[in-house]
């Protein structure tokens, strides 16, 4: 927003998945590079600024601006990368590794959502544990923010460190009671595993990430809510991809348009294959399974071929039979 609705505060936010970000920044626009990073912004003393990585510093300007640092050491995708800017409140919170390292959970919403932003997102510390646990692998990434902006192209995007959602999650306490969106909390968080940690080495692999991040969903419930409640839910999502009206392989190499691949094939079907070779496998070989993908491929891109041959080398079966089923065909 430019500031003409009088609703809505004006901000700066970028999306860059699938491969938007090289119209504002040079590099090759795809899933399977990845780089460090680092950004300057320069603005006006009243915005707050938002980027992946940690804030170096913070430098005022004698005309009145200012100059932040924002610093990603660690590599990740291109499409991944983000900046943000606007007249943001900044509610900070924390999680605490297994070392005992503490890493800052940010929330950045609009003043007027300050006094909520807590009941909004306040889960993500105890997700961010219970995922590390499950997967035995500790979230890889040195912050954890989560932003709230207006007229967004999508619902909610998992930039690392640095999530964007739609305004559909400003809630006010009470209208917390009827509903929230932890699922798509617990979505993108879980893609700092699946997605920014180990990427998809081409769109047509998207459901490495995806399927993955829907599932996650379903183990968030399960742990919170019970399995009645995880049940309940996953055949909403069952439902959702059965009544789609289209059809193609999971991993789908002859698209027209890559974007076709962020349908409920890559997200719903994919989280309910999951949940069936989960249910094969047994949750100790299945989890065991996926912190050794997790661990081979850290910082790096995938093929389906790296999550089978993982599985495979805990379980010492072949499964060459399963991902052919129900991932190639």
């Amino acid at each position: 927003p430019k500031g003409e609705d009088e609703n809505k505060m004006p901000q700066i936010w970028t999306q860059g998945e699938t491969e938007s970000n090289s119209v504002w920044f040079p590099t090759i626009d795809a899933p399977n590079m990845k780089s460090t990073q680092e950004i300057f912004l320069t603005v006006d003393n009243k915005y707050t600024t938002l980027s992946n990585g940690k804030l170096i510093s913070s430098k005022k300007n004698n005309d009145g601006t200012r100059t932040d640092y924002w610093k990603q050491d660690l590599p990740h995708a291109p499409y991944l990368f983000m900046l943000a800017v606007g007249e943001f409140k900044v509610v900070k919170d924390t999680y605490t590794r297994g070392d005992g390292k503490k890493i800052e959970v940010n929330y950045y919403v609009e003043p007027a959502y300050e006094k909520d932003a807590r009941a909004i997102f306040g889960k993500t510390p105890k997700m961010i544990k219970f995922f590390s646990e499950k997967l035995g692998v500790e979230f890889p990434w040195d912050k954890y923010s989560e932003i709230v902006v207006r007229d967004y192209v999508s619902g909610a995007m998992e930039n690392t460190g640095a999530v964007v959602f739609g305004d559909y999650v400003y809630k006010s306490k009470r209208q917390l009671i009827d509903g929230n969106d932890e699922s798509t909390i617990a979505h993108e968080l879980f893609h700092h595993w699946f997605g920014d940690l180990v990427t998809c080495e081409s769109w047509s692999n998207l459901p490495l990430n995806e399927s993955f991040a829907n599932y996650s969903q379903y183990l968030w419930d399960e742990f919170e809510y019970g399995i009645d409640e995880a049940d309940y839910n996953a055949e909403d999502e069952a439902n959702g991809y059965y009544q789609s009206g289209n059809y193609h392989n999971l991993i789908h190499f002859y698209y027209n348009d890559k974007e076709e691949m962020f349908d409920a094939h890559s997200y719903n079907k994919g989280g309910r294959i999951l949940h069936m070779l989960r249910n094969y496998l047994g949750d100790e070989v299945f989890f065991k399974g996926l912190n050794k993908y997790l661990s081979s491929n850290a910082y790096k891109s995938a093929e389906f071929h790296h999550l089978r041959l993982a599985l495979e080398e805990v379980s010492g079966e072949d499964l060459n039979w399963f991902f052919n089923q129900w991932f190639f065909y």
